[in-house]
């Protein structure tokens, strides 16, 4: 999935990862299946609310962590590649 999600093809050959990580937060999937199930009641069709994937490069771990314990929200951080 990481090496196939450029936006822009060109932009392949510029990124080298030193590993990549899945990070899975039972409490965020809770309140992502939540906003999903009321999307869909409100009639989201099911290609709206397909699952998505985002990538993050942070320069340090410790960023990193503090965002998978915390969520990332609109406007919570400097971040602004993703």
């Amino acid at each position: 999935v990481l090496h196939s999600s450029y936006l822009d093809p060109t932009a392949r050959g510029g990124f080298q990862y030193s590993r990549a990580i899945l990070v899975e937060n039972e409490a965020f999937r809770s309140e992502l299946g939540a906003f999903a199930r009321a999307k869909e009641a409100a009639g989201y069709s099911r290609e709206e609310l397909q699952d998505t994937f985002g990538f993050l490069l942070f320069d340090k771990e410790e960023e990193a962590k503090a965002v998978c314990q915390s969520g990332l929200r609109v406007n919570s951080s400097s971040i602004s590649t993703l």
